[in-house]
């Protein structure tokens, strides 16, 4: 199975983030469904059973983080994959500590993952096969994240689906 870890935008997130990506980029050919909105963390690839159990038993032992809020606020692009999406300025100091936890844990359980600079990003369009244009409306996005969560990549005849697999709570956040 095809795996990632992600960090998935509540429903009311979701939805606001695509009500803006129509108003502000009105004319695309293949935007990703909200219902698929996630922020990547970790790209696994193809990974086995046995992979999936070690993970999961790395991330339990190893696994122990707060809620925390990301504020999605500037547009990017990719042209080799001709990709559209959200990034975060400032990436919170827990994001990149999630992202080193799963790496640790990719390597711990014999998985190779590619060696890349980590970007902080939610796709929002495929198959762009430009640059576009500025936003008509300036992103920001500020929601708070409760879970880290592993997906299945599942293509079909209707394009892809990324079906939850794992999920793993946050703490909750106390302030007094």
């Amino acid at each position: 199975m095809r795996a990632f870890f992600a960090l998935t935008p509540p429903p009311s997130s979701k939805l606001a983030i695509d009500a803006w990506r129509e108003k502000a980029f009105p004319h695309f050919f293949s935007p990703v469904k909200a219902s698929n909105l996630h922020i990547t963390l970790a790209f696994l690839g193809e990974i086995t059973e046995n992979h999936l159990d070690a993970l999961s038993q790395y991330v339990d032992s190893h696994l122990n983080m707060q809620c925390f809020s990301i504020t999605l606020d500037y547009v990017g692009y990719w042209s080799k994959p001709k990709a559209l999406w959200l990034g975060n300025t400032a990436l919170p100091k827990e994001q990149l500590e999630l992202v080193d936890c799963l790496q640790k844990a990719a390597a711990t359980c014999g998985i190779k993952m590619q060696k890349r600079d980590y970007i902080s990003h939610l796709t929002l369009a495929r198959k762009c096969h430009e640059n576009p244009p500025a936003a008509l409306i300036e992103p920001n996005f500020t929601f708070q994240n409760t879970e880290l969560t592993l997906y299945e990549s599942v293509s079909s005849p209707h394009g892809v689906l990324y079906r939850p697999i794992l999920s793993w709570p946050f703490s909750p956040r106390f302030s007094f």
